[in-house]
């Protein structure tokens, strides 16, 4: 079934801040702006902390929900995890949150989000050249196909087994970059 994810999610976008954020180390809110993500999706352990006067509750983000970068070089979803810290976004990011009658998986829908079919259409869709902005509209309209929850799961355990297999296959290339310096270094240091 073909359906836009605007009738699958709750979208809402990040937190205006007037001024530049700076680190409250008593702060009990983490925000995660632009410069936060890293490039295997994930995001930065090192995040701007901000007093808990500044944001209301339902701007805190919560566990399964998806972060989408709206702004700059490329676009990218990224799921938001268990966190002991409240968490909220900066406006260079949308929040998607699946609604409750909905059958789909958080992971699922970015792994829908990141292709490159995805990818293109917001691309196309967005204003600017080499810095492009992505309207709220663009993301509503964009068509998500959603297949029955045992194809999900399929899915998400593909991209979960081939994740471990990259991870896999770069520690073995890491590990063999380290005994053929290792053997480079005898052959140098044997007279």
């Amino acid at each position: 079934m073909i359906m836009k994810l605007s009738d699958i999610a709750e979208i809402k976008t990040g937190i205006t801040f007037r001024n530049r954020l700076l680190d409250n180390l008593d702060g009990e809110i983490e925000v995660i702006q632009m410069r936060d993500i890293n490039s295997d999706l994930t995001i930065s352990n090192r995040l701007v902390r901000i007093s808990n006067e500044q944001i209301k509750p339902k701007h805190f983000l919560q566990p399964g929900q998806l972060i989408l970068l709206a702004k700059g070089k490329y676009t990218k979803a990224c799921m938001i995890e268990a966190s002991e810290k409240k968490r909220v976004i900066s406006s260079a990011f949308f929040s998607i949150r699946i609604k409750p009658n909905q059958k789909v998986l958080p992971e699922y829908l970015q792994w829908f989000l990141n292709l490159p079919l995805s990818e293109s259409y917001f691309r196309s869709n967005a204003s600017g050249t080499s810095m492009f902005s992505l309207p709220m509209s663009v993301l509503k309209n964009l068509e998500i196909a959603v297949p029955p929850m045992e194809v999900q799961e399929k899915i998400v355990q593909l991209v979960n087994n081939r994740e471990k297999e990259k991870a896999t296959l770069m520690a073995l290339e890491e590990k063999k970059d380290e005994y053929l310096q290792q053997l480079m270094l005898q052959e140098v240091y044997k007279n």
